[in-house]
This record gives C-alpha cells, structure tokens and sequence, in this order.
C-alpha cells in the first residue's frame, strides 16, 4: 500500500505543479490535467461535479485517448507504456467517483480515497487500483484499468439515468 499511496502523491504534485490553464477549455484541460478544476483555485465557474452528466463522460473520452495512444505501444510487443499515461487514467477514473457522487476532488492520497464510500465504483476497485499502481507501466495494468473503466461506464449510465 506504501508503494501506491507514494505514487499517487508524486502524480497529485505534478498535476498540482501545472499550475493556470486559462486558454484551455474545459475538454483541453482535462487532457492536460484530469483534476484541474478540482485543485484549480479559480474554477471559471465551471464544477464538473455538478453537472456530472456532461463532465464525466469527458473523463472516460480522456481514457479512450489515452488508451489509443497506448495500444500501438503494446502491439509492437514491448511490455512498458509511459507511466505518467496510466496515472492520468487512474485519475481520470478516480475523479469520475467523485464526480458522480457530486463532489470535487479533494485530495489523490489513497487511505483516504480507499475510505470513502462512493455512490458508483467498479467491484473491488481499491485492489484491482492498488494493483495497477504497482506496476502502472504493464501490459496486464493496461488491461485492468481499462476493464475498469468499462465497467464505471455501465455503472455511470445507469445511475446516470435512474437519478434524472
């Protein structure tokens, strides 16, 4: 656990290092920075979290990106992708918790994230998170975040739909 809680700290000051993005819109800067609003001091009145219909599935277009961008790096049989593209997917999948439960991203440390009870979440998503954050740059991590991703979707939509 160690190991990942170091992870997501380093990733969360990076992300934090950014800093402004006020050129971007809202799409670019999730790109760019998938909790942006979230640790941004001057939201430009823009809280994903509160209209997570229109914010989350943003978050899953940035995996779907990301995921493009890794595929070629795996079919050419090498069994390493670029960390920091596994880590903005991992965060692209936490925020998109947080943004269905209609809350902000406060903080990536993981005791606290493995804490909360969030409205909808893959099953055993801390172990099968943990996991990834071990080894985030192999093939079986890829495969993993993405069958997690797939699965935050059903759930995403259906209580998407049942709480209009």
């Amino acid at each position: 656990m160690t190991q990942a809680k170091d992870v997501l700290a380093s990733y969360e000051q990076y992300l934090s290092s950014l800093g402004q993005m006020n050129s971007l819109d809202i799409s670019e800067a999730l790109r760019i920075n998938p909790v942006y609003v979230d640790l941004c001091l001057e939201s430009q009145g823009v809280l994903p979290w509160e209209d997570s219909g229109k914010y989350v599935p943003l978050l899953f277009e940035v995996w779907e990106d990301i995921k493009e961008s890794l595929l070629p790096v795996f079919q050419t049989r090498k069994s390493r992708c670029d960390q920091n593209d596994m880590l903005k997917g991992i965060v692209c999948l936490l925020a998109s918790f947080h943004w269905t439960a209609g809350e902000r991203v406060k903080s990536l440390d993981w005791p606290e994230l493995t804490e909360k009870s969030f409205p909808v979440k893959p099953i055993n998503w801390p172990e099968r998170v943990e996991f990834i954050l071990l080894k985030p740059t192999q093939y079986h991590c890829f495969i993993q975040l993405d069958e997690l991703f797939a699965e935050m979707k059903k759930h995403f939509y259906k209580y998407h739909a049942m709480n209009r």
